[in-house]
């Protein structure tokens, strides 16, 4: 008897775990991407050729002592916490599309130590001002230092290496 009753109720939750909502085929498994049809997408570069050039310079300044990443978006160099989950949220919506040129990151901690911003002076706009005064503030809050780069940059390893406070690579 004990065997008939188990037995039926391994059958009884097979069959509803066939028949639970979403579960049929066909559908969509919920938070499964999908691209509409409409939008088409393709690669486009990551950095200008400037930038490029700028980041092998970096790289080669300071490949010695730091890790070097591009086009970092501010919210993952941070680790942001507080006591009202509104007040988090609101702050990182302000600066969840932020992102930073350069970043010099420690090979240990794996921690940013050094942000490095180009500012070639085409952009003067208010709203620009404004992002870069919000990174800043943000950046020396979490005792990262901020460089920013006026143009012309530094057109050598040993000139980028001594603005960066670091010793250059022999």
């Amino acid at each position: 008897m004990t065997e008939w009753l188990i037995a039926t109720s391994f059958l009884l939750v097979g069959g509803l775990g066939w028949s639970w909502p979403g579960k049929r085929t066909g559908q969509k498994k919920a938070g499964q991407a999908s691209v509409p049809a409409d939008i088409s997408l393709q690669a486009q570069p990551l950095l200008t050729e400037a930038e490029a050039f700028f980041y092998n310079l970096l790289r080669l300044a300071a490949q010695d002592h730091y890790l070097v990443l591009a086009q970092v978006p501010l919210w993952c160099l941070l680790d942001v916490t507080a006591s009202d989950r509104d007040v988090q949220a609101s702050f990182l919506k302000r600066i969840a599309l932020k992102r930073v040129d350069f970043v010099l990151v420690h090979p240990g901690t794996r921690t940013a130590v050094k942000v490095v911003e180009l500012d070639d002076g085409s952009d003067v706009s208010p709203g620009r001002q404004a992002r870069n005064r919000l990174v800043e503030a943000v950046l020396n809050e979490a005792g990262i230092e901020c460089i920013r780069l006026k143009a012309p940059q530094p057109s050598t390893v040993s000139q980028l290496a001594k603005l960066l406070g670091i010793e250059p690579p022999d």
